[in-house]
């Protein structure tokens, strides 16, 4: 648990940050939140995550203190509790206000959270994990980085209940991505995955993989691939902040190549991790 967390313009300790039961982040889930991977005390593609912060409150159209605030909150975060590799959690919503009512009654002061926690970091290739085929069955604005979680909630738990440490998501036969991570597929020496549109959060972790992928000369098609076309896949892999380049070995019952890493993805895997050291160093 932090030290210190960050509260609408005070520093508290955790059991002593508390929110207005007429939130509407608490009564309707309306606001937006924010994950940042620190490793050595250094954010990891920060400016990118700030401008997807951006996004997601100009959707809600909820007012932004600005980058200026972020990176002295960040900074003070890492700061009072020595954090060195840690997840940075952002959260606002609308803010609170007399009475419960879907359609806010005028503008509203936003509510900020943010608080830190220990990230274990690997420089290893990860073990290939197992995932199960779910449909998706959350809202329309995936993009948007809403708190409104419960659809995500909901897959992790059929998930956990098959074994497997994500669901692969699919509408209309098309994957588009898991509860908390982006998918890519292998096939022919190429990676696949879903374009960012409105079904998808663009991940900074998915946009930075297609970077390196680029680097290495590995070529790239942000084209979704078909539920039909998994068992024929020569390599699967999901990508997420805390996960950073996960290889996948197993969807249900059918076997992604051999159960291993794959060739493609684990030149993913140690280039991801040159990334981090240099950035860190900087």
């Amino acid at each position: 648990m932090p030290e210190s967390v960050y509260l609408n313009g005070e520093w508290l300790a955790p059991e002593a940050a508390k929110v207005s039961v007429f939130d509407r982040g608490f009564l309707f889930a309306d606001g937006i939140y924010e994950v940042v991977p620190v490793y050595h005390g250094h954010p990891f593609l920060l400016e990118d995550h700030l401008a997807r912060l951006e996004r997601s409150l100009a959707a809600l159209e909820i007012a932004n203190p600005g980058q200026a605030f972020w990176l002295d909150l960040i900074q003070q975060l890492l700061t009072r509790n020595h954090s060195q590799d840690a997840l940075v959690y952002i959260q606002v919503t609308r803010g609170a206000e007399a009475k419960r009512s879907h359609l806010p009654q005028g503008p509203l002061q936003p509510t900020i959270f943010a608080s830190v926690s220990a990230m274990p970091v690997h420089w290893d290739v990860p073990t290939p994990v197992k995932v199960t085929l779910l449909d998706d069955i959350r809202w329309l604005r995936c993009d948007i980085k809403s708190i409104s979680l419960l659809g995500n909630i909901m897959l992790k738990q059929q998930a956990q209940a098959c074994g497997a440490l994500e669901p692969l998501l699919h509408r209309n036969g098309l994957v588009t991505e898991g509860a908390s991570s982006n998918y890519f597929a292998v096939k022919d020496g190429a990676i696949y995955t879903a374009p960012t549109d409105h079904l998808i959060l663009p991940g900074i972790t998915r946009m930075w993989v297609l970077k390196l992928a680029k680097e290495l000369a590995i070529p790239v098609h942000e084209q979704a691939f078909s539920v039909a076309d998994l068992a024929q896949l020569d390599e699967l892999f999901l990508t997420s902040s805390s996960r950073e380049v996960q290889p996948i070995g197993q969807i249900d019952d059918i076997i992604i190549g051999q159960g291993g890493c794959g060739e493609i993805t684990e030149r993913l895997v140690h280039a991801f991790h040159a990334s981090k050291r240099q950035l860190s160093a900087q």
